[in-house]
């Protein structure tokens, strides 16, 4: 094994004591007599972290692996261990840092329709990755086109995860999504290959990266006190705007734009979270390997070495596209309507399950009760009425995924980079693939994050009276293929008793 010999020294950096050294004789000796020069304890009490940075040079792979783990296991007592590693340049062993050691994940993120998962495909062949969804809809079988899932061809041969695992007649909860992509991140790191999440899920995300939601048992004074509250605010008639608002302003904005319109239920156990526990959502900030109370967290503390992007695009070209999209869904021969009407012979009902509250499900259900109750009769009126409020949800989707990753950026954390979409996906993956290998410890190279989030918040402003166009359903010649298809297909079912349907 060969060293560099450095002395260690301290400086200060705010709410941080920094070691740097580049000695690993003797199990790290200069960083341990760093640790007894400041002691443990006193830094405890005075929420002061010091933080061991180290450049290591070792011949064998299997060697820097047990020095990292022992470094990283003492680390761990004093908060926190940023550590680069390299081989010997006379050794063709594998590359391994305590980063890497952790497991280094990349997350894809983005509005929807902005070609998240093009790039994901695109980085995980050039990386060895396999893809893990976070999406909440993908996740049901036979739910394809709705949810603008990848089919099987365009995967490129690409391993995908937690794509068609359930029924549409089951519940999928960001908690059971917690413990399937966290076991499906261990098998792809364990088979030495690389995890790329991707959606746009906010909650998911956000669950993913910083844990489940723990929240104290209330008193029954206070719950009393904390349902009353509630209830006066949930049955306010009509006015869902209002309840999200005083989800968001009370501390959770994550989950208040990632809800379903009339998702009371979800919202109801959000707003019992905050006000039990008097934190947003009940949720932990906390990562994984935290130890330190009441202290901003830099990015290595995480469990996993996440490396975090968000794609963006010019906000009026993207609604543009979303338009054209929720049309192209709907023109398909076996599309949107078609997977809708499945799950209205299924049993499901608009906006009563995860399943029938996605957007674009949802509307489309209503639109085909309604015309179940017709005899499959409809009117070009009613279908583009259905089509405007279609593209309208998915367009306010954008909004709320835009809004919750602007606040996600000016937290302490800082995770997502945004990425400039627009760019040639070759420049794209060329910036990924190189913030990939860059070594742990070692700054980021990517720039233009603030920019994008000042233009898109701009772009909304003028964006406020967005006119939608329509691209294929423009006359009554390209709208009369659908009318029939609802009358050869709707007319003979059934119709739903009326005070069966939730809209």
């Amino acid at each position: 094994m060969r060293t560099s010999r450095a002395c260690p020294f301290m400086c200060s950096r705010g709410w941080e004591l920094v070691a740097q050294g580049n000695n690993e004789r003797k199990r790290w000796e200069e960083w341990w007599s760093c640790r007894e020069r400041i002691g443990v304890e006193s830094m405890v009490k005075k929420k002061v972290r010091l933080v061991v940075r180290a450049n290591v040079t070792v011949e064998k792979s299997d060697k820097q692996v047990r020095l990292l783990t022992e470094a990283g296991g003492a680390a761990g007592t004093l908060g926190c261990l940023e550590l680069s590693g390299r081989l010997d340049t006379r050794s063709n062993g594998k590359v391994t840092s305590l980063g890497t050691q952790r497991g280094r994940v990349v997350v894809i993120a983005g509005p929807t329709a902005v070609g998240k998962s093009r790039v994901a495909i695109a980085l995980a062949k050039q990386l060895r990755g396999e893809i893990i969804s976070a999406d909440s809809i993908q996740v049901y079988k036979g739910m394809n086109v709705g949810s603008a899932k990848t089919p099987l061809l365009e995967r490129e041969g690409v391993p995908h995860h937690l794509l068609d695992m359930i029924s549409p007649m089951e519940e999928y909860s960001a908690s059971r999504f917690l413990k399937d992509a966290r076991a499906a991140t261990k098998m792809v790191l364990d088979s030495g290959h690389v995890p790329i999440v991707v959606g746009g899920t906010c909650t998911y995300l956000h669950w993913y990266m910083n844990g489940e939601a723990r929240a104290p048992k209330p008193s029954p004074k206070s719950n009393a006190a904390n349902k009353e509250r509630i209830e006066r605010l949930v049955d306010r008639p009509g006015d869902w705007e209002f309840a999200v608002h005083t989800l968001a302003q009370a501390g959770d904005p994550a989950t208040a734009y990632s809800l379903c319109r009339n998702d009371w239920p979800r919202l109801r156990r959000a707003l019992e979270g905050i006000l039990i526990s008097g934190q947003s959502g009940g949720v932990s900030t906390k990562p994984h390997n935290y130890t330190l109370d009441n202290m901003d967290i830099p990015e290595w503390d995480y469990d996993y070495d996440f490396q975090c992007y968000f794609l963006y695009q010019n906000r009026a070209e993207l609604y543009r596209w979303i338009d054209l999209r929720c049309e192209q869904m709907i023109a398909e021969p076996q599309g949107l309507l078609q997977e809708a009407s499945w799950l209205l012979d299924l049993g499901l009902l608009p906006n009563t399950s995860s399943a029938s509250r996605g957007i674009g499900y949802q509307e489309a259900m209503e639109f085909l009760v309604e015309c179940r109750g017709t005899g499959g009769i409809t009117t070009e009126e009613k279908f583009l009425a259905f089509l405007s409020g279609f593209q309208h949800v998915s367009r306010s989707l954008v909004k709320k995924q835009l809004r919750w990753f602007r606040s996600s950026h000016d937290s302490a954390v800082k995770q997502f980079h945004w990425i400039d979409a627009s760019q040639p996906t070759d420049q794209i993956l060329e910036a990924l693939r190189a913030e990939y290998l860059r070594r742990p410890g070692y700054p980021s190279e990517l720039k233009g994050s603030n920019a994008l989030i000042d233009a898109s918040y701009k772009e909304g402003k003028t964006l406020k009276y967005y006119d939608a166009k329509n691209r294929i359903f423009t006359s009554s010649s390209t709208i009369a293929p659908v009318l029939r298809w609802v009358k050869k297909t709707q007319g003979d079912l059934r119709p739903i008793p009326r005070r069966f349907v939730t809209v």
